[in-house]
């Protein structure tokens, strides 16, 4: 229920409708989110902060109306498009402290030996979204138009609320001051003169740029092939099926794998489903929205475990939500590259290939991380918290 979950899942939903009333195109309406995203890497230092020293609780109980209030402004549109950009900018800032860097936080303080199922468990929201929100939103702005959409967001952020306002998401759980241990980590400088953090990075934003580029444009990239807008937002759909299964998998097989040896394959079957949904058509659409929502998933996921286990939990907040955002900011920048190169050529099959390579190579790129982590294996946990046991 978080912003990015919210606005991007949904975007390819309204975008039939705006375009009918304001007549925007495909790429001045899906590069809407990259104005969110502009917002959360420019916030994403000050936010790291205040997780790092307020905790996560405070922060979204802060977050979560805030996006609201912008979800209610969006549905106020009067046809500006300058209007509407801002807007999904002040969702970034006010929605901030409802993304995961929020939430995995919470997570990496509180579990440490089965850590990656535990972020694979709580990410699978994010699949629950993909899988729910395009089938949910379209049928609201069929039946009810696209404002009423916006507002239907609205109520959906709020729900959050008290999960957060009753939840014990903080190191030190409110009422016996009994802190939770937490591991050693790397400090902000150590962590940008560290080689292991610009692969990781570099192979975070290659892959950003791909999978995510597609999603949007699943919904209009069906109906262009004669499919119905119900047909259509069911394929799309499968994505969060995808999503879930990745989120899940990559988790569990995390807490045992070397992170490169679990991060390939996982690419890898990534690109052969946006190759086969370029060259087999509709025919292969539900298996490669299925291929492409696995990889998706596995993307948060690894972001998340990798951090905390790579550079540790010291500037945790601060150094996840740096790669965090930037991520997202390639995730916002692929629909719109995506969406004018179909404005230029009318087919997505160009755009499909390029995801296909760009995935291959992020592939590459992840089997040049370390194969143990410095602060999240087995032996080092277990080590740390028997140390915090008998001290």
């Amino acid at each position: 229920m978080g912003v990015t979950a919210l606005l991007f899942y949904s975007l390819g939903s309204f975008a039939g409708a705006l375009h009918q009333e304001f007549g925007w195109s495909r790429a001045q309406i899906s590069s809407a989110f990259f104005y969110t995203t502009v917002s959360l890497v420019i916030v994403a230092a000050p936010l790291g902060w205040l997780l790092d020293r307020y905790g996560p609780r405070r922060v979204a109980m802060v977050s979560i109306p805030g996006l609201a209030i912008s979800m209610v402004l969006l549905s106020q549109l009067s046809g500006s498009l300058t209007l509407f950009a801002v807007l999904f900018a002040l969702a970034g800032v006010l929605g901030a402290g409802t993304t995961s860097a929020v939430y995995t936080k919470a997570v990496n303080s509180k579990f440490h030996a089965a850590r990656g199922l535990a972020l694979g468990i709580a990410l699978t929201g994010l699949g629950v979204a993909a899988m729910v929100l395009p089938l949910l939103v379209t049928a609201v702005v069929s039946s009810a138009g696209w404002r009423f959409g916006f507002l239907t967001l609205a109520g959906l952020s709020l729900l959050a609320f008290p999960f957060v306002m009753f939840g014990r998401m903080d190191a030190v759980p409110a009422g016996d001051g009994t802190p939770t241990h937490e591991l050693d980590g790397m400090t902000r400088s150590q962590v940008f003169r560290s080689r292991t953090f610009w692969i990781l990075l570099f192979g975070v934003l290659l892959v950003g740029s791909s999978v995510p580029a597609l999603i949007p444009h699943m919904l209009p990239m069906l109906t262009d092939t004669g499919l119905s807008p119900g047909t259509a937002a069911t394929i799309a759909s499968v994505i969060g099926v995808g999503v879930i299964l990745g989120r899940l998998c990559v988790g569990y097989l995390l807490d045992r794998f070397p992170a490169p040896f679990v991060a390939t394959p996982m690419f890898v079957v990534a690109a052969v489903g946006a190759a086969s949904l370029a060259l087999g058509g509709t025919a292969s659409a539900p298996v490669s929205a299925l291929l492409l929502g696995v990889c998706f998933g596995a993307e948060a996921d690894l972001i998340a475990l990798l951090c905390g286990n790579y550079f540790g939990l010291r500037a945790y907040g601060f150094i996840y939500g740096i790669v965090y955002a930037l991520f997202t900011l390639a995730v916002s920048i692929g629909p719109i590259w995506v969406g004018a190169l179909f404005d230029s050529t009318g087919s997505y099959h160009r755009a499909l290939l390029i995801v296909a390579a760009m995935l291959t190579a992020g592939a590459v790129v992840f089997l040049a991380l370390p194969r143990r982590p410095t602060y999240g294996s087995r032996a080092v946990v277990s080590a740390a918290i028997s140390e915090a046991t008998t001290a």
